[in-house]
């Protein structure tokens, strides 16, 4: 590789690290304060930036909501792909899917932030989140129907389940410190006793 191309490939890699930096931020505090609570120059700070620094990589404080939610809700994709891969029945995918997902949400730089005021996107934005958030509901009811069908799932109405799964776990940044008393590892022990108990066939 070249100096050329080295100089080009840091200066990428740096600007997506920073890019990275900037929502993560923005998700910390958009849990906290609310899109309305929250301002650009707050954001800026957060990552040492200046506010006009900060138009180097969003236009507007819409951008960055949409790019976090859209970000979490990949995340959320990812891991429930590969919770739909692992060998085991449904409560072991489901508790598969809970663990990596929380543990995405709560570890320092994860995808911090609340799906609840996309009303502020755009028509596009919105359809596009709603639809990627359909598509996770819909597979989490397919392992949950599919745990219904096999015997290890005795709660008959997948489509309440996973109402209660996402906002349980869409409402963690709101209440979650890396500050507390349990470690994110062990709330999402938590979270999966709680909801394979009221799950499983008794």
């Amino acid at each position: 590789m070249s100096d050329t191309e080295l100089e080009v490939f840091d200066r990428d890699a740096l600007n997506r690290a920073r890019r990275r930096a900037l929502l993560n931020e923005a998700g910390r505090q958009f849990a906290e304060k609310g899109f309305h609570g929250t301002s650009l120059a707050s954001i800026a700070r957060g990552v040492k930036l200046t506010k006009s620094g900060l138009f180097h990589y969003v236009d507007n404080k819409e951008e960055l909501l949409f790019a976090c939610y859209r970000d979490a809700l990949r995340s959320a994709e990812e891991c429930l792909e590969a919770a739909e891969e692992k060998e085991g029945d449904a409560p072991a995918k489901l508790a598969h899917y809970l663990r990596s997902h929380l543990t995405r949400i709560g570890k320092p730089g994860g995808y911090f932030t609340i799906l609840s005021e996309l009303y502020v996107l755009n028509a596009a934005q919105q359809r596009e989140l709603r639809a990627t958030a359909r598509r996770i509901d819909a597979r989490l009811r397919a392992i949950i129907e599919a745990g219904i069908e096999e015997g290890s799932i005795g709660y008959d109405n997948p489509r309440m389940a996973v109402y209660a799964i996402d906002g349980a776990l869409n409402w963690l940044p709101k209440w979650y410190s890396t500050d507390g008393a349990e470690s994110i590892e062990e709330i999402a022990e938590d979270f999966i006793r709680f909801f394979l108990d009221g799950l499983r066939k008794r």
